[in-house]
């Protein structure tokens, strides 16, 4: 079972009782803060454009996704994966077989270098296959496994963002949306990031 899948069981109470208010809650003019991306940790030389097999995306602002591709690229000595945070400004969805941040950040995605899109426990499948991991996700390929792993897998998703301690999603993806439309200002205060609606 994935780190995620463990987090997700272990934070359930808390997302119960954390739910209902965010969900609830009014979007404050003063968004509030994010932590800063700690995406330090760069690919491996051998990890070029033009060696790997996987590009990963992901959130860089999400705290357990953030230790989960930690540990991927200490066992991508191989460069067999690429690595692509959606959460950078510079996230470009037509050099990312034209996932939006949007649908990135709802459901996990990896693209192979044949053209392949693939979503939810089977990228981190075929991730940890890459890596010499295959034995984590095989129990998938069992007849009605997959279907089971995935409703977990979706679970998290829809939730993730609450689970590890920020915004309701449709939050984030409003600022991302105001910012490139330039109607917020953000500013890196510390090691979190404030964002602040523009009037119109």
């Amino acid at each position: 079972m994935s780190s995620m899948a463990l987090a997700a069981r272990r934070m359930a109470p808390v997302a119960r009782q954390r739910l209902a208010p965010a969900l609830a809650a009014p979007r404050p003019r003063l968004m509030a803060v994010r932590a800063a991306a700690s995406s330090a940790a760069a690919e491996p030389a051998s990890a070029s454009r033009s060696a790997w097999e996987l590009k990963l995306l992901y959130d860089g602002q999400c705290p357990l996704c953030m230790r989960e591709i930690d540990f991927l690229r200490s066992r991508n000595g191989e460069g067999k994966l690429a690595f692509v945070d959606i959460a950078e400004p510079d996230y470009d969805p037509a050099d990312n077989a034209n996932i939006s941040f949007d649908q990135a950040m709802a459901y996990i995605h990896a693209i192979a270098k044949d053209g392949r899109v693939l979503t939810g426990v089977e990228a981190f499948r075929y991730t940890y296959e890459l890596i010499g991991l295959g034995y984590v996700y095989a129990v998938t390929k069992l007849p009605g496994v997959m279907p089971i792993a995935n409703a977990v897998y979706d679970l998290w998703a829809k939730y993730r963002t609450q689970l590890t301690g920020r915004e309701v999603l449709g939050v984030i993806l409003e600022r991302r949306k105001l910012e490139e439309a330039g109607k917020a200002s953000c500013r890196t205060v510390g090691e979190a990031q404030a964002c602040e609606v523009k009037a119109p």
